[in-house]
């Protein structure tokens, strides 16, 4: 790592990644698919002036259907698609 220099690509061990945890949805469920969800932005707020769709990147879990909370980290994604939170027993 002593030859790394600013703007070379970053190289990460794989020890690191094989330790790192899994990211798992409320569910339990740990794989998830890449979807688009479409927010609709009012004219009243938008930059031209009129109406208009704009695309957002989710992960669904492809167990439940649903987003993981975590992976809701700005609250754009409303609460119906949102998985269930965990109860603690």
């Amino acid at each position: 790592m002593a030859d790394w220099k600013p703007g070379d690509p970053m190289r990460i061990s794989l020890d690191v990644v094989k330790d790192a945890k899994v990211v798992k949805c409320n569910c339990g469920g740990a794989f998830f698919t890449e979807k688009l969800m479409f927010k609709k932005l009012s004219a009243l707020i938008s930059p031209t002036g009129k109406e208009e769709l704009y695309p957002m990147q989710v992960m669904v879990c492809d167990s439940c259907g649903k987003v993981p909370r975590d992976m809701n980290p700005y609250d754009m994604v409303d609460e119906e698609y949102l998985a269930k939170k965990k109860i603690s027993k």
